[in-house]
């Protein structure tokens, strides 16, 4: 028996043939693309109503950024089905936007930046089960990570000279998020090993 999300996605694809946007032949490549969208789609839509429920959606805006800036280039965890790849992240959401209310000073935040970055560049990029990297493209993220990591230490270190002690927190919950990944992805890879 097919799910709604399944018979939603065999509904665009009909629709898609019907109105001759894809070729018939290439169906399986189109609805693992739309698949992937509604998903990201739902994923967003939980984060937007996280957010606006906690009334933080300007902490959810910077820290998701910075996070999503660094995991683009360091892998990571990924959960094994859809349900808890949904479940997990939203859970993660909610806790970065609680940890806002943490209050701790610019130089703690600083070391666990300091250290987040350390890990990152030591660690990344942490392959998975759904992206096996070849040698060229570990070199490619690690100099994109390298590139980020300098971009990011210069604007931390010019959000602390105008005294934004707030974003500071904001852009260490971000990167720390990406560091606890990265290190559960590369013990995720040790443990399938």
């Amino acid at each position: 028996m097919k799910n709604v999300n399944e018979i939603l996605i065999e509904k665009i694809i009909e629709n898609l043939i019907e109105n001759n946007s894809i070729d018939a032949a290439d169906v399986d490549v189109y609805k693992f693309g739309v698949e992937t969208t509604l998903l990201k789609a739902l994923h967003y839509t939980s984060y937007f109503v996280i957010a606006l429920c906690m009334n933080k959606f300007l902490e959810f805006a910077i820290i998701f950024s910075v996070f999503y800036i660094f995991r683009r280039n360091t892998g990571g965890f990924h959960a094994k089905t859809r349900l808890g790849c949904y479940l997990f992240s939203c859970t993660v959401i909610f806790l970065s936007l609680f940890a806002t209310d943490l209050n701790f000073n610019w130089w703690i935040a600083a070391i666990i930046s300091i250290l987040d970055l350390i890990i990152l560049l030591i660690l990344s990029p942490v392959q998975n089960s759904n992206r096996n990297l070849d040698t060229e493209e570990i070199k490619y993220f690690r100099h994109r990570l390298r590139t980020l990591s300098v971009i990011f230490s210069v604007v931390y270190i010019a959000t602390l000279g105008l005294r934004g002690g707030f974003l500071i927190t904001l852009y260490t919950i971000g990167v720390t998020l990406d560091a606890f990944l990265t290190i559960m992805g590369k013990l995720q890879l040790i443990k399938q090993s």
